[in-house]
């Protein structure tokens, strides 16, 4: 109850400035009208249909995004040549939003759903690239100064010391990678023909209805704080306790 107790007061809190900004400026929606819009859309077809379009096509654009980001992190984090040549790629894709990998993904993909994934793909891989490669780097000496004592070495010493070692920093990666990858699948959906969420907020934005869009950024919104919670935030503590961290 103590750890339920923060969360729902913030949320209670957050209602009621949400409800007085609503009675201060009229032609704000209030949140039980948005609740109610909400509510309505979970309920139609088609907005079911557009809502497990986005989970599925987010779903496959993280797991390549993991696929990619850890293993061209461990590469570059094994390999300290092809650190120096191309370490610094990592860092500009991280550097790069999103949102603007969706031209260039429509120019070589066209309106499909091919280019809302390699906007997830290379809207979130950079973070773990980095993440993974900054975990190998940061594998504290003793560790490696223990390892070597006991024989570790080459591709043993690798996989077995410096890998483990570099899991905390990955998983802080992945949590990350999440939240970019949500806003570059929305933002590939916004832009592109596809059918999901983000072409949803497209089509209430044309319309002007406030209340509909605020449903929608409001469920944007609480899927990401559940995964965040449920998954990612779960996986951190366990990993940090597991790794004495705690």
């Amino acid at each position: 109850m103590r750890r339920l107790l923060k969360p729902i007061q913030a949320v209670a809190l957050l209602y009621l400035l949400w409800q007085v900004t609503s009675w201060l400026f009229p032609a704000w929606p209030g949140p039980s009208r948005v609740l109610e819009i909400l509510w309505a859309q979970l309920q139609d077809p088609g907005f079911q249909t557009a809502l497990w379009g986005s989970a599925r096509r987010m779903a496959i654009g993280y797991t390549a995004v993991v696929i990619v980001g850890i293993g061209f992190g461990l590469l570059i984090g094994r390999l300290p040549l092809l650190d120096q040549i191309t370490g610094s790629l990592a860092v500009a894709l991280h550097a790069i939003p999103g949102a603007a990998w969706v031209p260039l993904a429509i120019l070589w993909f066209g309106m499909t759903e091919r280019a809302v994934l390699f906007t997830i793909l290379l809207g979130a891989s950079g973070i773990v690239m980095v993440s993974t490669d900054t975990g190998i780097r940061e594998v504290p000496p003793l560790v490696r100064r223990a390892a070597q004592t006991l024989g570790a070495r080459g591709v043993k010493y690798f996989w077995f010391v410096v890998v483990p070692a570099a899991i905390p920093k990955m998983v802080d990666g992945l949590r990350l990678a999440w939240a970019f990858g949500w806003r570059a699948l929305m933002a590939g959906e916004l832009l592109t023909s596809v059918s999901g969420l983000g072409q949803r907020l497209n089509q209430v934005a044309k319309a002007q209805q406030l209340d509909a869009l605020l449903a929608l950024m409001l469920l944007l919104a609480m899927v990401g704080v559940v995964v965040d919670g449920l998954v990612f935030k779960r996986l951190e503590q366990a990993v940090r306790v597991r790794w004495g961290l705690l």
